[in-house]
C-alpha cells in the first residue's frame, strides 16, 4: 500500500524461499521496482542463487528497474554480504556458502541498523581496514539512494574509509 500510494506498481509478491512460484518471475520483472525485503542476508542470498535470480536482478538495475533494498535487502546490493555479521546474521544450518559475493550493484559495503548495532562506530572502522572497503552504517529509517553515479544520503549516515569515520 505504501508504494501504491506513490504510484509505484509492487503488485507482484514473489517468494524465494517458501512457496516458490518461477513462472512468476517474468511478471516480477516488469513491475516499475523490486523491493527486497529484510531478514537473515545470508538466507536470502543462498536463495537468491539457488533460484538463480542474481543475474536477472542485476539486469533488471542495469535495464533501469528500481531496486529497493532494506537491511538484508540493502545488503545484497553491495559486491558481497560479509557485513551483515556486524549486525549478527549467520547462515542457517545447511545454507553455508564460502561465495558471498551477491549483486554488486555498488562498490561500497553497508551495515543497517547502527542504532542498535553495539559499538557500530568502531565496527564500521574496522571493517574498513580489514576488507579495504568502504563502508555505510544507517540508522533505521535512514538509507543511501544510488541512481547511476549519484549518491543521495537521507538522514544520520555513517561512512568509514581505511579505518576513519565520518558524517556524511
Amino acid at each position: 500500500m505504501y508504494y501504491e500510494a506513490l504510484g509505484i506498481n509492487l503488485s507482484v509478491y514473489y517468494e524465494i524461499d517458501t512457496n516458490y512460484e518461477p513462472e512468476k518471475l517474468k511478471e516480477l520483472l516488469t513491475c516499475d521496482a523490486i523491493h527486497l525485503p529484510g531478514g537473515n542476508t545470508y538466507h536470502f542470498l543462498y536463495w537468491l542463487r539457488a533460484r538463480r535470480l542474481l543475474a536477472p536482478l542485476r539486469e533488471y538495475a542495469a535495464n533501469g528497474g528500481v531496486l529497493i533494498g532494506v537491511s538484508a535487502g540493502a545488503i545484497l546490493m553491495t559486491p558481497e554480504i560479509s557485513s551483515a555479521n556486524l549486525c549478527g546474521d549467520t547462515a542457517p544450518s545447511g545454507e553455508e556458502t564460502t561465495d558471498l559475493s551477491a549483486l554488486g550493484l555498488v562498490d561500497f559495503a553497508f551495515l543497517p541498523h547502527i542504532n542498535q548495532v553495539d559499538a557500530a562506530a568502531t565496527l564500521l572502522q574496522e571493517y574498513s581496514r580489514k576488507c579495504r572497503r568502504v563502508i555505510y552504517g544507517c540508522q533505521d529509517g535512514d538509507g543511501i539512494i544510488v541512481n547511476g553515479e549519484q549518491i543521495e544520503y537521507l538522514g544520520n549516515i555513517q561512512k568509514a574509509i581505511n579505518g576513519v569515520l565520518a558524517q556524511v
